[in-house]
């Protein structure tokens, strides 16, 4: 069961794991990704909630906690991130945007969660 340290992200959100970038609509999601998926290479991983907020993923301890070092992400920066590691995986299936300027970054991040769950 996923435990949050002082208070929750605002879901959905993008989650790192030794794969790829996965996206999660609630905590249950991140706990079935902990059964599903392997993080063995890191001591804590990326989280990015639906306002562009940073977060740190403790896997030993399945713990979501908001001290991290990139407090703040762009729209741009979680696009990179994202196709980067699809990249990674050798999956073609990049996500691509349009024009950032006339998209909120929520609706971004919810597009790249739906654009995930569909890989």
């Amino acid at each position: 069961m996923i435990q949050y340290l002082f208070r929750k992200p605002k879901y959905p959100v993008l989650i790192e794991t030794d794969e790829r970038v996965m996206g999660a609509r609630s905590g249950e999601r991140i706990g079935r990704l902990c059964n599903q998926s392997s993080f063995d290479a890191k001591e804590s991983y990326i989280v990015i909630d639906s306002s562009g907020e940073g977060w740190s993923f403790f896997p030993a301890h399945e713990v979501i906690s908001p001290l991290t070092t990139q407090k703040r992400w762009t729209k741009a920066k979680i696009i990179e991130l994202f196709n980067a590691s699809l990249a990674g995986t050798g999956n073609d299936a990049h996500y691509e945007p349009g024009s950032l300027s006339s998209r909120r970054l929520e609706q971004i991040v919810r597009e790249i969660v739906e654009h995930e769950s569909k890989l």
